[in-house]
């Protein structure tokens, strides 16, 4: 087929251009100044050459980050992709050194072997009934965490190194009990993460007129203490030790929203996708057995010793427990999520956080106070010498739409969602109050079914109600955690 006289002239102006083609000494030099600087990459992923900002091509091989991506003018609570390096999504887990620990009061740590939690990473035998150190889950190193938006794209992204051209949270080393819910030791009343059946660590409300039965409190986590006395608890064993808090709530649910790449922590459990990302939830967790069934069986209180789901160790997934009748028949099998080795980190037994408290306003809407530091005195059911944050939608509460994560606060600021989209948590501010406090307790519980949640937030109660069904993690942080974040400029 003839060539036209375009084509001809065409293609005599490319071989002109590759004949004279400048060699890379041949261009002059480039000026010092990296921002203004572009250069051309191979995806080796998808084959294609793509442009790059120089200075972002040398942070993401210095200093890498990850992240997920979601579409804000979606409802889908799925992330759409992901974004920073692939490599490191996929490996972060063990990057961060995720997983069961035994952690002193003074901090001092040793990991556990991540196939099995009853000895140590190098082979040692490691015990779990508080005679070693508290039974903790946790990450090894310290990290960064960057939330912003472009158009209508949301990015969450974490990296062991500040995150340039963004405001960056830095989350100390630290840890919550591995079980999801702490024990309490009644002898000296400090809060403990140990898996004991001794009577001292009874569980629940303490009914020792369960003990011997199949519905023992033995080894359970405890319940049935207001925030305030929790919180007491808990700073026994040292500076650096809380009970529930805000910012461990926060950062159980960030890493699970960018490891696993959704919002819904009840969506079915899944395998991972075709770029080798985890992806999916942990189904319903341990929240579908019905109140009066559930009240029959122990009266509200737990209903799993704290080794349900240890023989996971360091795995992902779901272990299925049967709760047992007195005839020995199954009651209800409860299905403990495990994420890497943390345990119930949502449903079964609501969990209170001591470092935030809501206020009642006029409309009935409720703002949120948080303590700026973990090293603080505060007066749980005052404001003195806390930070005012976002304000969450009035009475009755409804189904998360929209949450502030400013501050680390995870608070809920807009209804209008439901079981399947956008947060798929749900908020109760069901008090119909005008003014005045109430504790803040997270996660839900046993019966709540759907509505159960990392984000859930409830609002109802007021500052010194204890319940049952109320317990508290145990966690720690070797050092100072602000909730402000570090803008980090691109240089």
């Amino acid at each position: 087929m003839a060539l036209t006289a375009q084509q001809e002239a065409d293609l005599l102006s490319m071989l002109d251009a590759y004949k004279n083609g400048e060699q890379i000494d041949d261009l002059p030099a480039a000026s010092m100044d990296a921002t203004d600087k572009k250069i051309e990459v191979f995806d080796t992923k998808s084959g294609a050459s793509q442009c790059m900002d120089l200075t972002a091509a040398v942070d993401m091989a210095n200093a890498p980050w990850c992240g997920r991506v979601w579409r804000t003018d979606l409802a889908t609570p799925t992330a759409a992709t992901y974004c920073g390096s692939l490599e490191m999504l996929k490996n972060f887990k063990d990057i961060l050194e995720l997983g069961g620990y035994l952690v002193k009061n003074d901090h001092s740590r040793r990991k556990l072997d991540p196939t099995n939690h009853y000895r140590f990473a190098n082979g040692e035998t490691a015990k779990l009934d508080g005679s070693m150190g508290h039974y903790q889950w946790g990450w090894g190193k310290p990290f960064y965490f960057a939330r912003w938006t472009q158009g209508n794209l949301e990015y969450e992204a974490v990296s062991l190194y500040p995150i340039k051209g963004q405001y960056n949270y830095r989350i100390p080393v630290g840890s919550i009990c591995a079980t999801g819910l702490a024990a309490l030791d009644r002898t000296t009343d400090t809060l403990v993460s140990y898996i004991n059946d001794d009577v001292r660590y009874r569980g629940g409300n303490n009914n020792a007129n369960y003990d011997g039965k199949y519905n023992s409190l033995l080894g359970h986590c405890a319940t049935n203490r207001t925030t305030a006395q929790f919180a007491a608890a808990a700073h026994k064993n040292g500076t650096g030790w809380l009970a529930g808090t805000m910012r461990g709530a926060a950062v159980v649910k960030i890493l699970i929203e960018i490891i696993m790449g959704t919002r819904n922590v009840q969506a079915a459990l899944n395998n991972k996708d075709a770029n080798g990302l985890y992806q999916g939830g942990f189904g319903t967790g341990v929240t579908n057995w019905d109140w009066t069934s559930w009240s029959n069986h122990n009266g509200n209180n737990p209903i799993l010793h704290m080794s349900a789901g240890v023989d996971m160790a360091d795995g992902l997934g779901v272990k299925e427990i049967p709760v047992v009748k007195a005839d020995g028949t199954t009651a209800f099998t409860a299905k403990v999520p495990v994420f890497f080795g943390l345990k119930n980190f949502f449903g079964y037994i609501w969990r209170i956080s001591e470092d935030e408290l809501a206020e009642a306003n006029a409309d009935k809407t409720m703002k949120h106070w948080v303590t700026p530091s973990i090293y603080g005195t505060y007066t749980y059911g005052s404001t003195a010498g806390m930070v005012l944050k976002s304000t969450a939608p009035t009475y009755s509460g409804g189904w998360i739409k929209r949450m502030s994560y400013d501050g680390l606060e995870m608070w809920p600021t807009e209804v209008g969602g439901s079981e399947s989209t956008y947060q798929c948590d749900h908020y109760w501010n069901g008090s119909n109050i005008v003014s005045g406090f109430r504790a803040v307790f997270r996660g839900a519980s046993t019966y709540h079914g759907g509505p159960a949640g990392c984000g859930a937030v409830y609002v109802d109660n007021a500052v010194a109600n204890a319940y049952a069904d109320l317990g508290s993690p145990l966690c720690e942080f070797a050092e100072e955690f602000p909730l402000v974040p570090e803008y980090y400029a691109v240089v």
